[in-house]
């Protein structure tokens, strides 16, 4: 993975939630708009490919996803064997089980996301996946037996930025688990935190519900006290600064709610500032005439 990927990119879907996979309205698939997206990287000077997983066949939540999860596993790495940084677009937070499956135990985890559910479920009580992401990461709550190649995580290498939504208890879970928290005030220690970790690289996993609603009215919900994209930038430069960044993942919004394109403006943004930050090189003489108009 120390091949330079310049100004190509992978994007990657998951556009399946509860085990169905969701109609593709105007910006397929199901709604994640990979070739919107890719349109509008484009006179930014990227160019990126689009690959759209075929999981037709409505399953068990927990079986679908570890199909994606075997997918995305092996597509992330193949992205980087052709020199091109792989952008996983989901519509839940579940794709990363695919990201940290293909990196394996040595990546790090920077989870932007108001919530951060450490559920555990059991036969008699199933939360929704999403809220057992995290427990089955880091090995607090088991995989599906369909999954190949599961792969968990030391807590501490796992940082939730945000955590507006996080009550006292589930806080209390994360901490005994050595998962950290940097809430919306103290940005400003993320770079401590990931100091403190023994990782190689690192996945950037931004649920666009952390953002601010204004900026994001695709997302799948509002929240208080939301981040800029300028914040998360800064954030994520100003602790990954120098550091590999392996993979970026976009979650949980829908393009075909969008508003005036705002959204897709956004994630456009978002996606652009950074891959810069994780080395990428965009064209500049498409750059410069996209700027100039």
């Amino acid at each position: 993975m120390n091949k330079s990927f310049v100004d190509h990119l992978q994007l990657l879907p998951m556009p399946s939630r509860r085990g169905v996979r969701q109609p593709d309205g105007e910006h397929r698939p199901g709604g994640l708009g990979l070739p919107t997206l890719a349109d509008r990287l484009g006179p930014l000077g990227w160019t990126a490919r689009v690959e759209d997983f075929g999981f037709e066949k409505p399953v068990a939540e927990a079986r679908i996803t570890e199909a994606y999860a075997r997918a995305i596993g092996d597509a992330v790495l193949s992205a980087w064997d052709r020199s091109r940084f792989p952008v996983v677009l989901s519509l839940v937070n579940a794709c990363a089980l695919g990201v940290v499956d293909g990196f394996g135990s040595r990546i790090g985890v920077l989870w932007f996301s108001p919530r951060a559910d450490y559920a555990k479920g059991g036969f008699l009580r199933r939360p929704q996946l999403d809220r057992t992401t995290l427990a089955m990461i880091t090995g607090r709550q088991q995989r599906d037996s369909m999954a190949v190649k599961p792969c968990q995580l030391a807590g501490r290498n796992v940082i939730v930025v945000g955590a507006q939504k996080v009550d006292a208890d589930e806080s209390r879970a994360l901490d005994d688990a050595g998962l950290r928290i940097i809430g919306p005030d103290v940005l400003s220690s993320l770079p401590a935190a990931v100091a403190d970790t023994d990782v190689d690289g690192w996945y950037v996993h931004i649920d666009t519900t952390v953002l601010e609603p204004d900026a994001v009215p695709a997302a799948n919900e509002a929240v208080e006290n939301g981040l800029a994209v300028s914040e998360v930038v800064t954030a994520i430069e100003s602790a990954l600064a120098n550091l590999p960044i392996r993979c970026l993942g976009l979650t949980r919004y829908d393009l075909n709610q969008d508003i005036g394109g705002v959204t897709a403006e956004t994630l456009a943004e978002l996606l652009d500032r950074t891959i810069v930050l994780a080395g990428g090189q965009p064209d500049p003489e498409k750059r410069e005439t996209a700027r100039a108009s």
